[in-house]
């Protein structure tokens, strides 16, 4: 997923040593939330539009396709879509926060949102990276039944699905175990602020 960068450095520019406690302070959350909701934002549409890409070019190429390497496609442009409906549907964040609300309510509103992202990154494996890449693999089944009724049997038929593995071993990586790490330390960074609610991590 897109939008990692943003996630990370939401808390940097200010950091919460020095700052006053008080009407500052409420401020301070209140733009980190606004700022958050934000990245969020930003991320849900890029993905959407990759997403709307994908599967209109994998629904071409499926037209076009016979056997296993048809059924392939047809299930990598139907994850994306799912991708899609996933991102509107879970990806999104609780309403905005009202801006008269105290520091407590506004630490509540921010780790409800980072709670939503933490548990929305955890299950990245299995709506986000699972459907395509059994789509993937049959497609490459598909591929390698034609090539071998003609004969051939390109290195390429094999190195791709290594490859496409690797790149998406990589991606459950970035996003359940660094992304995720990411916004636990920053949910404690809000939690040890001072007259604030004592939750516990996700």
């Amino acid at each position: 997923m897109n939008g990692r960068d943003e996630l990370r450095e939401l808390w940097c520019s200010q950091p919460y040593a020095g700052v006053a406690k008080g009407e500052e302070l409420v401020k301070l959350v209140a733009k980190r939330t606004q700022h958050f909701d934000r990245a969020i934002l930003v991320r849900n549409m890029l993905e959407c539009t990759a997403a709307v890409v994908v599967a209109a070019l994998l629904t071409q190429l499926a037209v076009r396709a016979h056997g296993l390497q048809r059924a392939g496609f047809i299930v990598i442009a139907a994850s994306a879509v799912w991708i899609v409906y996933y991102l509107l549907r879970y990806g999104r964040g609780p309403a905005n926060a009202d801006p008269d609300q105290d520091l407590n309510a506004f630490k509540r509103a921010l780790l409800e949102r980072y709670d939503r992202q933490i548990r929305l990154l955890k299950s990245v494996k299995y709506w986000y990276l699972l459907p395509p890449y059994i789509g993937l693999l049959i497609e490459s089944a598909g591929k390698l039944l034609n090539d071998a009724k003609v004969g051939q049997l390109p290195w390429r038929d094999f190195l791709l699905p290594l490859f496409y593995t690797a790149f998406f071993a990589f991606g459950w990586w970035l996003n359940e175990v660094h992304a995720v790490a990411r916004l636990r330390t920053e949910r404690s960074r809000l939690l040890s602020l001072a007259d604030g609610p004592n939750d516990s991590d996700a």
